[in-house]
């Protein structure tokens, strides 16, 4: 009897780690139910919530804006901007069309002009001067009548090493509504790039940019924030001592939506390894979920995979809160789904935006 029991063991051990027939208990039992999730789609609702797909790629930004109270979100070829109800209002394509130079905070800068996200209807603003374009400003000059005298009455000041000229970076000022773009002087170091961020330092002082504060959203559930590169707390944390590096850090989050994995059921597999004979070490199939906000709760599911051996759920999905501070100011939360491969894909990557819709 005992000896049977351990070759049924081994063999169920053996079926559910080197093949793609699913022995889980979760699916034997609710494979009907499971039946019924919705896919992950382009709209989906629930009691007092909609949940609708935005954009189509993985690992698009999403930051929020609080003085204007409204989202941005970020990807290679978009800006999109959502206000505080989810409502898209304003999108802008990143096309040759665009001229596109630089994204900086809430602003997108061009050859012709510059477009402020934070205001109510975002179009280009074109510049009502462009300065020292011939270098002909000495680095005196430049910094005494020229940066001085803008950046003390400019309500915003942003710093640029990306401009249409071989080695020139631009400061642009904001002056009683009408942008000035001023290049610095030819081999001039006011500008530079520090890590991934753009600083502006003259006669040794470090000068700031203004603009509108901004902050990152949390998967708190993972310790995770919603900037491209899906930044963790662990991955942060040996760098951030003085929260210099991820500023947002220091901010507190509170988890008030979770997601739950209920079940993974094997679909296909890979077998990577150039001395693998055969044996799976990637599977590849759907997961099922529960997501639960404000004491209701959607299920669906969408594609993801696990190790062959004791691997944890992939789901690439994230739930992104704002922080606590603001979380009065919008009720709107973020789901991403960010599949990374293209093997097995189901072509649903990208942000999805959960508003309320209730009264």
């Amino acid at each position: 009897m005992v000896i049977s029991i351990v070759i049924i063991l081994v063999a169920y051990v053996a079926i559910q780690t080197w093949s793609v027939i699913n022995l889980s208990p979760s699916l034997l039992w609710n494979r009907a139910k499971y039946k019924k999730f919705a896919e992950l789609q382009e709209k989906l609702q629930w009691d007092n919530f909609l949940m609708y797909r935005v954009t189509q790629r993985s690992n698009d930004g999403i930051r929020y804006f609080p003085e204007r109270n409204f989202f941005l979100i970020t990807g290679s070829p978009y800006f999109i901007k959502i206000d505080r109800g989810g409502n898209k209002v304003f999108e802008l394509e990143n096309s040759p069309k665009l001229k596109f130079l630089d994204a900086i905070n809430c602003y997108v800068t061009t050859e012709d002009g510059i477009y402020d996200f934070s205001a109510e209807s975002p179009r280009i603003e074109h510049f009502a001067e462009v300065l020292n374009k011939d270098t002909a400003l000495s680095n005196k000059v430049w910094v005494e009548e020229f940066f001085g005298k803008f950046y003390n009455t400019a309500d915003v000041v942003l710093f640029s090493y990306h401009t249409e000229l071989v080695n020139r970076e631009a400061v642009y000022f904001r002056q009683h509504g009408k942008w000035i773009k001023l290049y610095t002087p030819k081999s001039s170091s006011f500008i530079y790039a520090e890590g991934s961020k753009i600083e502006c330092k003259i006669n040794k002082e470090q000068i700031l940019p203004k603009w509108q504060d901004e902050h990152f959203l949390k998967d708190v559930q993972n310790a995770t924030y919603s900037n491209g590169l899906r930044y963790t707390d662990s991955y942060i944390t040996p760098f951030n001592s003085d929260n210099v590096f991820f500023s947002d850090q220091k901010l507190e989050y509170i988890k008030k939506g979770k997601l739950k994995t209920l079940a993974f059921a094997k679909e296909t597999y890979t077998t990577e390894g150039y001395l693998n004979p055969g044996i799976p070490n990637q599977f590849y199939g759907t997961a099922y979920y529960d997501l639960a906000i404000e004491n209701t709760t959607l299920n669906f599911k969408t594609v993801a995979n696990k190790a062959s051996f004791r691997g944890e759920i992939e789901t690439y999905l994230h739930v992104f809160e704002l922080p606590a501070k603001y979380a009065a100011q919008s009720n709107v939360r973020f789901l991403t789904y960010d599949y990374s491969t293209n093997f097995h894909e189901n072509k649903k990557q990208g942000v999805y935006i959960i508003k309320n819709i209730g009264n």
